[in-house]
Protein backbone atom coordinates (compact mmCIF):
# COMPACT_ATOMS: atom_id res chain seq x y z
CA UNK A 1 0.00 0.00 0.00
CA UNK A 2 1.20 3.49 -0.87
CA UNK A 3 0.12 6.55 1.06
CA UNK A 4 0.99 10.06 2.12
CA UNK A 5 1.38 11.77 5.48
CA UNK A 6 -1.00 14.70 5.81
CA UNK A 7 -0.36 17.85 7.80
CA UNK A 8 -3.02 20.03 6.20
CA UNK A 9 -6.29 21.26 7.68
CA UNK A 10 -8.00 21.36 4.26
CA UNK A 11 -10.05 18.20 3.74
CA UNK A 12 -10.11 18.77 -0.03
CA UNK A 13 -6.46 17.67 -0.12
CA UNK A 14 -7.43 14.41 1.57
CA UNK A 15 -10.15 13.69 -0.96
CA UNK A 16 -7.79 14.60 -3.82
CA UNK A 17 -5.24 12.01 -2.67
CA UNK A 18 -7.87 9.34 -3.18
CA UNK A 19 -8.76 10.63 -6.63
CA UNK A 20 -5.02 10.50 -7.46
CA UNK A 21 -5.07 6.77 -6.78
CA UNK A 22 -3.26 6.50 -3.44
CA UNK A 23 -4.23 3.73 -1.05
CA UNK A 24 -4.14 5.52 2.29
CA UNK A 25 -3.47 8.77 4.08
CA UNK A 26 -1.89 9.10 7.53
CA UNK A 27 -3.64 12.02 9.20
CA UNK A 28 -0.91 13.24 11.49
CA UNK A 29 -1.89 14.43 14.95
CA UNK A 30 1.59 13.93 16.37
CA UNK A 31 3.41 16.50 14.22
CA UNK A 32 0.43 18.03 12.44
CA UNK A 33 -2.27 20.61 13.28
CA UNK A 34 -5.40 18.45 12.96
CA UNK A 35 -7.68 18.56 15.99
CA UNK A 36 -10.66 16.30 16.72
CA UNK A 37 -13.36 18.32 14.92
CA UNK A 38 -11.29 18.57 11.72
CA UNK A 39 -10.38 14.90 12.00
CA UNK A 40 -14.02 13.98 11.34
CA UNK A 41 -13.97 16.05 8.13
CA UNK A 42 -10.73 14.42 6.98
CA UNK A 43 -12.12 10.92 7.55
CA UNK A 44 -15.28 11.78 5.60
CA UNK A 45 -13.18 13.23 2.78
CA UNK A 46 -11.07 10.07 2.65
CA UNK A 47 -14.21 7.97 2.24
CA UNK A 48 -15.38 10.21 -0.62
CA UNK A 49 -12.03 9.68 -2.31
CA UNK A 50 -12.11 5.90 -1.59
CA UNK A 51 -8.98 6.38 0.49
CA UNK A 52 -8.13 4.50 3.68
CA UNK A 53 -7.80 6.96 6.57
CA UNK A 54 -5.17 6.17 9.19
CA UNK A 55 -4.90 8.49 12.19
CA UNK A 56 -1.49 8.86 13.78
CA UNK A 57 -2.43 9.93 17.28
CA UNK A 58 -0.20 12.33 19.18
CA UNK A 59 0.75 9.78 21.82
CA UNK A 60 0.08 6.28 23.12
CA UNK A 61 -2.99 7.33 25.04
CA UNK A 62 -6.11 5.21 25.65
CA UNK A 63 -8.59 8.03 25.12
CA UNK A 64 -6.85 9.47 22.05
CA UNK A 65 -6.71 6.08 20.32
CA UNK A 66 -10.38 5.31 20.99
CA UNK A 67 -11.43 8.81 20.00
CA UNK A 68 -9.59 8.55 16.68
CA UNK A 69 -11.32 5.27 15.87
CA UNK A 70 -14.70 6.71 16.88
CA UNK A 71 -14.49 9.01 13.85
CA UNK A 72 -14.87 6.03 11.55
CA UNK A 73 -11.23 6.02 10.50
CA UNK A 74 -9.93 2.90 8.77
CA UNK A 75 -7.20 2.52 11.36
CA UNK A 76 -4.88 4.10 13.87
CA UNK A 77 -1.10 4.44 14.06
CA UNK A 78 0.45 4.72 17.51
CA UNK A 79 3.88 6.38 17.82
CA UNK A 80 6.71 5.88 20.29
CA UNK A 81 6.29 2.18 20.98
CA UNK A 82 9.41 1.29 22.91
CA UNK A 83 8.45 -1.59 25.20
CA UNK A 84 6.17 -4.60 25.30
CA UNK A 85 3.99 -2.74 27.78
CA UNK A 86 3.67 0.18 25.34
CA UNK A 87 2.55 -2.23 22.64
CA UNK A 88 0.09 -4.04 24.91
CA UNK A 89 -1.45 -0.74 26.03
CA UNK A 90 -1.92 0.38 22.43
CA UNK A 91 -3.57 -2.92 21.50
CA UNK A 92 -5.92 -2.77 24.48
CA UNK A 93 -6.88 0.83 23.67
CA UNK A 94 -7.69 0.00 20.04
CA UNK A 95 -9.69 -3.19 20.61
CA UNK A 96 -12.95 -4.04 22.29
CA UNK A 97 -13.44 -7.12 24.49
CA UNK A 98 -12.15 -9.82 24.37
CA UNK A 99 -8.98 -8.35 22.84
CA UNK A 100 -8.86 -5.04 24.67
CA UNK A 101 -10.74 -2.45 26.71
CA UNK A 102 -11.41 0.38 24.26
CA UNK A 103 -13.91 2.86 25.63
CA UNK A 104 -17.45 1.99 24.54
CA UNK A 105 -19.83 4.52 23.06
CA UNK A 106 -22.20 3.30 20.36
CA UNK A 107 -23.35 6.79 19.39
CA UNK A 108 -20.30 7.75 17.34
CA UNK A 109 -19.57 8.05 13.62
CA UNK A 110 -17.94 4.62 13.51
CA UNK A 111 -21.26 3.11 14.63
CA UNK A 112 -23.41 5.33 12.38
CA UNK A 113 -24.37 7.26 15.53
CA UNK A 114 -26.21 4.28 16.99
CA UNK A 115 -27.83 2.94 13.82
CA UNK A 116 -25.35 0.11 13.30
CA UNK A 117 -26.17 -3.18 14.99
CA UNK A 118 -24.15 -3.57 18.17
CA UNK A 119 -22.75 -6.98 17.26
CA UNK A 120 -21.62 -5.72 13.85
CA UNK A 121 -20.10 -2.58 15.34
CA UNK A 122 -17.96 -4.36 17.92
CA UNK A 123 -16.90 -7.05 15.45
CA UNK A 124 -16.02 -4.61 12.66
CA UNK A 125 -14.09 -2.25 14.93
CA UNK A 126 -11.90 -5.07 16.19
CA UNK A 127 -10.80 -5.54 12.58
CA UNK A 128 -9.64 -1.94 12.16
CA UNK A 129 -6.00 -1.53 11.16
CA UNK A 130 -3.59 -1.03 14.07
CA UNK A 131 -0.07 0.12 13.26
CA UNK A 132 2.57 0.20 15.99
CA UNK A 133 5.41 2.65 15.34
CA UNK A 134 8.89 1.93 16.67
CA UNK A 135 11.41 4.73 16.56
CA UNK A 136 14.56 4.04 18.53
CA UNK A 137 17.12 1.70 20.00
CA UNK A 138 15.00 0.91 23.07
CA UNK A 139 12.29 -0.49 20.84
CA UNK A 140 14.85 -2.52 18.91
CA UNK A 141 16.13 -4.05 22.14
CA UNK A 142 12.56 -5.16 22.92
CA UNK A 143 11.67 -6.06 19.33
CA UNK A 144 11.44 -9.84 19.69
CA UNK A 145 8.88 -9.57 22.48
CA UNK A 146 6.87 -6.91 20.63
CA UNK A 147 6.75 -8.99 17.46
CA UNK A 148 5.40 -11.98 19.37
CA UNK A 149 2.27 -10.08 20.41
CA UNK A 150 -1.11 -10.66 18.77
CA UNK A 151 -3.55 -7.86 18.06
CA UNK A 152 -1.71 -5.47 15.76
CA UNK A 153 -1.38 -5.51 11.99
CA UNK A 154 1.73 -3.60 10.94
CA UNK A 155 5.02 -2.60 12.53
CA UNK A 156 6.05 0.85 11.28
CA UNK A 157 9.69 1.90 11.45
CA UNK A 158 10.12 5.65 11.95
CA UNK A 159 13.43 6.35 10.15
CA UNK A 160 14.01 9.91 11.31
CA UNK A 161 13.72 9.23 15.03
CA UNK A 162 15.66 6.02 14.51
CA UNK A 163 18.48 8.01 12.90
CA UNK A 164 18.55 10.33 15.89
CA UNK A 165 18.71 7.47 18.37
CA UNK A 166 21.66 6.07 16.40
CA UNK A 167 23.55 9.37 16.59
CA UNK A 168 23.04 10.41 12.94
CA UNK A 169 19.96 12.67 13.14
CA UNK A 170 18.17 13.15 9.84
CA UNK A 171 20.50 10.84 7.90
CA UNK A 172 17.94 8.15 7.13
CA UNK A 173 20.10 6.58 4.39
CA UNK A 174 23.12 6.32 6.68
CA UNK A 175 24.68 2.86 6.93
CA UNK A 176 23.82 2.63 10.64
CA UNK A 177 20.14 3.30 9.94
CA UNK A 178 19.94 0.95 6.98
CA UNK A 179 21.62 -1.84 8.93
CA UNK A 180 19.12 -1.55 11.78
CA UNK A 181 16.19 -1.47 9.36
CA UNK A 182 17.44 -4.66 7.72
CA UNK A 183 17.77 -6.32 11.14
CA UNK A 184 14.20 -5.30 11.96
CA UNK A 185 13.07 -6.62 8.59
CA UNK A 186 14.69 -10.01 9.25
CA UNK A 187 13.09 -10.39 12.67
CA UNK A 188 9.67 -9.26 11.41
CA UNK A 189 9.82 -11.73 8.55
CA UNK A 190 10.56 -14.57 10.98
CA UNK A 191 7.43 -13.62 12.92
CA UNK A 192 5.35 -13.02 9.75
CA UNK A 193 4.69 -9.40 10.74
CA UNK A 194 4.03 -6.85 7.99
CA UNK A 195 6.29 -3.82 7.89
CA UNK A 196 5.78 -0.15 7.10
CA UNK A 197 7.98 2.92 6.95
CA UNK A 198 8.46 6.40 5.50
CA UNK A 199 10.27 7.55 2.36
CA UNK A 200 10.84 11.07 1.11
CA UNK A 201 12.67 10.19 -2.08
CA UNK A 202 12.48 7.50 -4.75
CA UNK A 203 15.73 5.81 -3.71
CA UNK A 204 14.45 5.24 -0.17
CA UNK A 205 11.11 4.07 -1.50
CA UNK A 206 12.83 1.51 -3.72
CA UNK A 207 14.97 0.34 -0.78
CA UNK A 208 11.82 -0.32 1.23
CA UNK A 209 10.04 -2.09 -1.63
CA UNK A 210 13.07 -4.30 -2.26
CA UNK A 211 13.02 -5.30 1.41
CA UNK A 212 9.37 -6.33 1.54
CA UNK A 213 7.87 -3.25 3.22
CA UNK A 214 4.18 -3.31 2.37
CA UNK A 215 2.89 -0.08 3.94
CA UNK A 216 4.87 2.93 2.76
CA UNK A 217 4.09 6.59 3.37
CA UNK A 218 5.74 8.70 0.71
CA UNK A 219 6.54 12.21 1.89
CA UNK A 220 4.04 14.78 3.24
CA UNK A 221 1.21 16.53 1.41
CA UNK A 222 2.41 20.09 2.00
CA UNK A 223 5.96 19.17 0.96
CA UNK A 224 4.73 17.47 -2.21
CA UNK A 225 2.67 20.57 -2.98
CA UNK A 226 5.78 22.74 -2.74
CA UNK A 227 7.75 20.33 -4.91
CA UNK A 228 4.99 20.37 -7.53
CA UNK A 229 4.86 24.16 -7.58
CA UNK A 230 8.64 24.40 -7.97
CA UNK A 231 8.62 21.87 -10.80
CA UNK A 232 5.91 23.75 -12.69
CA UNK A 233 7.72 27.05 -12.18
CA UNK A 234 10.94 25.68 -13.64
CA UNK A 235 9.02 24.49 -16.70
CA UNK A 236 7.19 27.79 -17.21
CA UNK A 237 9.97 30.22 -16.40
CA UNK A 238 12.86 28.97 -18.51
Amino acid sequence: MLGIFSKTTDSSFIEAMGHAGYDFVIIDQEHGPVQRDKLYDHVRAAKLGQLKSIVRVSENNHNLIGSALDTGAFGVQVPNISTVLDAKNAIKAARFFPFGNRGVCRFVAAASYGEKAKSDYFSDENKKLLILQIEGTEAISNLNEILELDGFDILFVGPYDLSQSLGVPGQITHTKVREEILKIRARAKENKVKLGSFADNVETYNFLIENDFEYIAYSVDVSLFIEGLKYIKTKLCK
